[in-house]
């Protein structure tokens, strides 16, 4: 499965003329945090509105481009860019950190955020690896902290 930062970087091409229409600078994920909704392709400035490609129009997600039809998202504040949730503390349904928010995977076809790799710090890192932590439930990302809720937890996320 691909990281969310895997996608930063590369190329998108678009079309059946597969003409080059810029290059993934950030993920946005939808405000809930379950999926990717949009591109933000480089190319926007000062006077340029960013462009956010819409991920529904993405037709495959490789190694080294991504190819999509050419369709364009509004640019609202609905959606989320992964560089904000990057070190954010990521809370079990009982209040308890799990781990730093370092990567996120995803099914490329969907969009669907599967799973969250989770960082323990420098030398934990190195020691043993980064944690994929496998997501069952919804996923409530705040300013502060990201609140797993999966199946059998408290319902609706809320804190005991």
């Amino acid at each position: 499965m691909p990281r969310g930062s895997d996608l930063v970087g590369l190329p998108v091409l678009a079309g059946c003329q597969l003409r080059r229409i810029g290059r993934v600078q950030e993920v946005l994920l939808s405000g809930d945090g379950s999926h990717i909704c949009g591109l933000v392709l480089d190319g926007g400035g000062w006077l340029h509105p960013r462009r956010v490609l819409d991920f529904g129009a993405v037709s495959l997600v490789g190694p080294t481009h991504v190819l999509a039809d050419e369709t364009y998202l509004p640019d609202t504040g609905a959606t989320r860019c992964c560089q904000d949730l990057h070190g954010l503390p990521v809370l079990d349904a009982n209040g308890e950190e799990v781990g730093l928010m370092d990567d996120f995977l995803f099914d490329a076809d969907t969009g669907q955020v599967t799973a969250l790799q989770l960082s323990h710090g420098f030398v934990d890192d190195l020691l043993s690896g980064k944690q994929i932590l496998p997501l069952h439930g919804p996923v409530h990302p705040g300013q502060a902290a990201i609140l797993l809720d999966g199946p059998g937890d408290n319902p609706g996320g809320a804190l005991p």
